[in-house]
């Protein structure tokens, strides 16, 4: 019986996968989760999210890990005929747990604030499962952060049905050309604190694209192996520093967010490959992370409702996701493709 042959796959993505754990990436990723977490616990109990930087940063920073991570785990799976759907499914199974906690510890929170359980209903059951409730003022009013997953999968779909198929140049003059929406975004609203709401759910789609797209590249030039040496220590150090440690008062504040974004993220992922040796806080760090980046906000809220104080609740967030993240790792894998462990911010 004669078979079909599927037409070959673009030159510059036909490249075995790299294989092994990047565990420097695993301790920038835990870093970045840990300033989202501070930034948050410092904006709900200090009313003053300027106090801790510019932490949302640390999204941006996660899109462009994601992208990186993607590409080395599906691009060549994609060129044998894995296709965008399957992706997409794999990808949700494998935030959607996490997210599901964090909407179900919020959703007594929306209950409160809403006092109409018709309503609180309504939003609790489609934001469990990661869809938008369009007619609020919040995308997820549940877990506001989940806003960052759907603009990943929206990443992650374009990936798998697009971005895969592109040549480096190709693919390289595709983000180019989203870096003029990026600078609107940023000149226009102050910042690239855009996704969450309504109002700017779209922009948040390009926020996400933009580094995701960087990142793929960064995995096609580098293969684990940048171009350029940064010491992984800096790296790990400058995280926190450069999203947290900012001063409220910059004079262009939209530039520092671009750079960041933009210049500042890919360096630290270059640091973070640098680091080629074993350690264990590394690695659990970076599996803790996505559990903090999933639950921290509605357990801060809880927290500061129940008048428990910023200390308890950050104890709370690390406790939970310590947990949650043991759970996961002690349950066995799945038949099938196994994913990596990147960020979903």
């Amino acid at each position: 019986m004669s078979q079909t042959a599927m037409p070959a796959p673009p030159v510059a993505n036909a490249v075995s996968p790299a294989t092994g754990r990047l565990e420097g990436l695993d301790g920038l990723r835990g870093i970045a989760a840990l300033c989202v977490l501070w930034f948050h616990a410092t904006g709900l109990f200090q009313a003053d999210y300027a106090s801790a930087g510019r932490g949302y940063l640390a999204v941006d920073f996660f899109f462009m890990l994601s992208g990186y991570v993607m590409a080395r785990t599906y691009e060549h799976r994609f060129a044998a005929g894995y296709g965008a759907g399957s992706f997409l499914v794999a990808r949700f199974r494998k935030l959607w747990p996490f997210m599901a906690v964090g909407a179900l510890i919020g959703v007594p929170i929306v209950a409160i604030q809403l006092s109409d359980p018709l309503e609180t209903m309504k939003i609790a059951a489609a934001n469990v499962f990661l869809v938008p409730s369009f007619g609020t003022s919040e995308l997820y009013p549940v877990n506001i952060a989940a806003w960052s997953i759907l603009a990943e999968l929206f990443a992650n779909l374009i990936h798998g049905l697009l971005l895969w198929r592109m040549p480096n140049r190709l693919l390289a003059l595709f983000a180019v050309g989203l870096v003029p929406l990026a600078c609107w975004i940023g000149y226009s609203f102050g910042g690239l604190a855009v996704g969450a709401d309504t109002a700017t759910t779209h922009l948040g789609f390009i926020r996400a694209l933009l580094p995701y797209c960087i990142g793929v590249l960064l995995w096609r030039w580098w293969r684990d192996q940048p171009t350029f040496r940064i010491n992984p220590v800096w790296a790990l150090a400058a995280m926190p520093l450069l999203v947290l440690a900012i001063p409220a008062g910059l004079t262009v504040p939209w530039a520092y967010d671009l750079a960041f974004a933009l210049l500042v993220c890919p360096l630290l992922m270059a640091g973070g490959l640098a680091y080629t040796g074993s350690n264990a806080m590394l690695r659990w760090i970076g599996g803790i992370s996505f559990p903090i980046y999933a639950i921290n906000l509605p357990l801060l809220l809880w927290s500061k409702a129940l008048g428990l104080g910023m200390v308890t609740g950050l104890a709370l967030s690390l406790a939970l996701a310590a947990w949650l993240a043991m759970r996961s790792t002690s349950r066995p894998p799945r038949a099938g493709p196994q994913l990596s462990h990147a960020q979903g911010a």
